[in-house]
């Protein structure tokens, strides 16, 4: 009996050790366990729902928007500027990284805040809304010190005598709701053509539909 409690107190450290998490991820009666990976259940509190009859949220059940302005966007639409499309994985990667104090990298909601609320079914864990208005081309036309004050606030850019310096600059990676979503490209090409590195921008392409897709950990702003 002993050695058998023992061997259960093992694979429970184990599985913690593994998820980068703390074991929190509760299951539901009858489903089957779904983990991020094989190996992880939880990072940095964000986990997939454990109930296997759970469905998406009904703010994304729609399959069709008017297009324009909801078109799909191309896999690399920022050619020829070399801007990594990345996956949830990534994005959960990044998350657990900023969990950890990491200042180098931003997670950045480029919805309307409207959509981080409970009924438009929120945003990913450890993310910033900033609104893909306050930074595309037509922000920076309009205003463009308020764009220069959140770039310079927020992503680490300085500035001098009007020359942005991007030695500092903070990796962001930028989400809207999905491959029919523009606002997160908007942001990206304004970006581009302030000079921010291209290395130091990544494109969440499936954004939140594919984010509540997988049943992924959501939190209301």
């Amino acid at each position: 009996m002993k050695i058998k409690l023992l061997f259960i107190a093992l694979s429970a450290l184990i599985l913690t050790a593994c998820s980068g998490g703390s074991g929190s991820v509760k299951s539901h009666p009858g489903s089957k366990p779904v983990g991020i990976t094989k190996t992880a259940m939880e990072i940095a509190g964000i986990s997939r729902n454990q109930n296997n009859k759970n469905k998406i949220h009904p703010a994304f059940a729609f399959t069709s928007r008017k297009c324009p302005p909801f078109c799909i966007q191309p896999t690399h639409p920022f050619a020829p500027a070399k801007v990594e499309t990345i996956s949830e994985l990534d994005i959960i990667h990044a998350a657990r990284d900023i969990a950890n104090g990491d200042k180098t990298k931003l997670l950045m909601d480029n919805r309307t805040p409207v959509w981080t609320t409970a009924k438009k079914g929120g945003t990913i864990p450890h993310s910033v809304n900033i609104p893909f208005n306050t930074i595309n081309s037509k922000a920076i036309a309009k205003d463009p010190d308020a764009v220069m004050g959140i770039i310079t606030s927020k992503f680490g850019v300085t500035e001098q005598d009007g020359i942005l310096n991007f030695n500092n600059a903070k990796t962001l990676f930028m989400f809207c709701n999905g491959a029919w979503c523009g606002q997160s490209p908007a942001g990206i090409k304004a970006l581009l053509k302030l000079g921010y590195p291209e290395s130091k921008l990544k494109y969440y392409r499936g954004g939140m539909n594919a984010w509540h897709r997988f049943g992924l950990t959501t939190v209301n702003r």
